[in-house]
């Protein structure tokens, strides 16, 4: 045989230690994405309210000019994109399918003209080596949803957009589809757009403007937030699938090295038999 029996029980050793650490990797990110979905179940029927009133208004009254949120630029040349990606790998494709779509999309403009916020490592890490400004990053949240990050981030974006430094805001990140099919997706913030739908009357108190004024950032915060508890759902999701598979696969790698084992032990013996009676042979003359 051509692996020493010694050799073999080495690696049957490190594979077994590979194995528990990748099922303990499992587990942990099974309990974080059971907490992720949790939170996200419950704070989509929140955003999807408030979206849907917020429709209501902007498409029953002509209010464009009453927020520089829904003000829409003509020159389009220089944008803004929160891309949100994980801390740390072992995750599968999270993180490329992201940052693939990300740079197609930022494709379309000169380096100088683009303003990356980024949440997480390998997003900020990845863009940072080509050039891009990043003025704000969220490093070290490791898939957990914080309040203070989200909101820094919803004042952020505003004020790139309202200072004029950008003339759109874009956020990329990995959204939850129907079926639990996790997407990269990219969706627009600034200027606030909206389709169309049948208008409601509303009694304004005290005004349509204070009413906007209040409702605009709480729409913002809320799509932020559900896009951060979307990226966590889903990062969590893959590292659990990633660890998952590659505690099957050292498990197959441990059977394969077992019966090796057995097969080489096995060999051994009958060698030595062979020998044993070989002797016992040759004393008999």
């Amino acid at each position: 045989m051509p692996q020493s029996l010694k050799a073999i029980k080495s690696r049957i050793r490190g594979i077994t230690s590979t194995k528990k650490l990748t099922r303990a990797m499992e587990m942990i990110s099974v309990s974080k994405l059971k907490r992720a979905e949790n939170l996200l179940d419950k704070s989509r029927p929140y955003f999807l309210k408030i979206e849907a009133f917020l429709k209501n208004i902007l498409s029953g009254y002509n209010i464009k000019a009453a927020s520089p949120l829904l003000e829409a630029r003509p020159d389009k040349q220089k944008v803004a994109l929160c891309l949100v990606t994980s801390d740390t790998g072992l995750c599968g494709g999270y993180n490329h399918a992201l940052l693939d779509m990300a740079e197609k999309f930022l494709s379309g403009y000169k380096p100088d003209n683009v303003r990356l916020v980024a949440f997480g490592k390998k997003g900020f890490s990845y863009f940072k080596k080509k050039g891009f400004a990043v003025p704000y990053s969220y490093i070290g949240l490791n898939g957990r949803y914080s309040p203070e990050a989200a909101m820094k981030v919803a004042v952020n974006l505003e004020e790139l957009f309202l200072s004029r430094e950008v003339d759109e805001v874009y956020i990329a990140y990995t959204n939850i589809a129907a079926g639990h099919r996790a997407n990269p997706a990219l969706e627009k913030l600034f200027n606030i757009e909206y389709e169309k739908v049948k208008p409601v009357n509303y009694v304004f108190e005290p005004g349509m403007e204070r009413v906007l004024a209040e409702l605009l950032p709480v729409y913002v915060f809320s799509k932020i937030r559900i896009a951060l508890l979307n990226a966590f759902t889903s990062e969590h999701k893959a590292r659990a699938v990633a660890m998952g598979e590659a505690t099957k696969n050292a498990r197959e790698l441990l059977e394969g090295l077992i019966l090796l084992r057995n097969k080489i032990r096995q060999s051994n013996i009958t060698r030595e038999i062979i020998e044993v009676i070989s002797s016992a042979e040759a004393l008999k003359g």
